[in-house]
């Protein structure tokens, strides 16, 4: 099957109180399916266009739901490995009315298993794009010589990526965080990371001066988020800004893989980058106002948001 774009990497069973905002106290749960990468390929398959998906999940009951969840969206799994391992979890609370907390069961999970020999040549040659982000490298050892291999073998083949920093403190510290992600960051279509995330991997969050050194690393399209406030961008070394939509944020876990999906879909479509990024800006404002990571993801053809839903939206603000 060829696809517009081709990824890889952990997803969760995420179980969310719902009796009560605290973990602690609640007696009811509601189950989801999500995941950094995963929610790109879901973001993608909304509006029109064809996403693969591909991880290990445990011989288990949570890994045949999840596998029907994201292929329910229309995403193809059908390289998704199965293996004698548990498949991973997450535990949190709402937090509309107290902070979120969140408890992870992942360490030594089916998808930390994933290795750079379940990456073949195929899925590559086979799709547009290609995604990965920072999460897979905290996971496990593999899992980073797994993104490593894959930008390699997408960076012979001339194939466009995009990359995530994706920096997640309660997997790693930040100086084994700099060591491997600093030198994925380089020759990459489309760079992503949030501010503290820069500072972190670059050494600086000053935006025109560590933006530019991501494009003189080869990262033709830089860009740095900061949550609902001013996007910070670099393209070929011509520094911009754009003001994401305002909604009322309701639950912005998720809101970050939308707006990469958003992003990667309009520059798949044939935008200009700017307009690319800001559909991407469109789509993570829209995630960030209903609770859930793949609820307000919006639809759209052939990777164009829909006009209904960018009116929607910018009623709203």
């Amino acid at each position: 099957m060829v696809t517009d774009l081709f990824t890889f990497g952990e997803v969760l069973s995420v179980f969310i109180s719902s009796d009560t905002d605290s973990v602690m106290s609640a007696r009811k749960f509601e189950r989801v399916t999500a995941g950094a990468e995963a929610n790109v390929a879901v973001t993608l398959s909304r509006l029109g266009l064809k996403s693969a998906y591909f991880s290990r999940f445990g011989n288990d009951q949570l890994g045949s739901v999840m596998l029907s969840d994201i292929q329910a969206e229309g995403v193809d799994v059908s390289l998704a490995k199965r293996v004698d391992s548990f498949t991973g979890a997450m535990v949190r609370n709402p937090g509309q009315t107290a902070p979120v907390e969140i408890s992870y069961l992942r360490k030594g999970s089916a998808a930390s298993t994933i290795e750079p020999a379940d990456i073949l040549d195929s899925y590559l040659t086979s799709t547009r794009w290609l995604h990965a982000t920072g999460i897979t490298c905290a996971i496990s050892q593999s899992g980073a010589a797994t993104v490593k291999h894959a930008l390699k073998q997408a960076a012979s083949l001339g194939l466009k990526t995009s990359f995530d920093l994706n920096l997640r403190r309660k997997l790693w510290s930040e100086a084994d965080a700099r060591k491997v992600l600093q030198p994925l960051a380089e020759n990459i279509e489309f760079l992503i990371g949030g501010e503290d995330e820069y500072q972190v991997v670059f050494g600086s969050s000053d935006a025109k001066t560590v933006l530019l050194e991501a494009n003189n690393r080869g990262c033709k399209i830089a860009v740095m988020t900061k949550g609902d406030q001013i996007m910070r961008y670099s393209i070929d070394g011509e520094y911009g800004e754009i003001t994401p939509p305002k909604v009322v944020a309701v639950d912005p876990v998720g809101s970050g893989d939308a707006f990469t999906g958003g992003t990667v879909a309009g520059l798949l479509s044939g935008m200009s980058v700017f307009d690319a990024l800001t559909q991407g800006s469109i789509c993570g404002a829209s995630v960030a106002s209903m609770f859930g990571d793949w609820t307000g993801i919006p639809t759209g053809t052939a990777g164009v948001v829909s006009k209904d839903v960018l009116e929607a939206i910018r009623s709203n603000e």
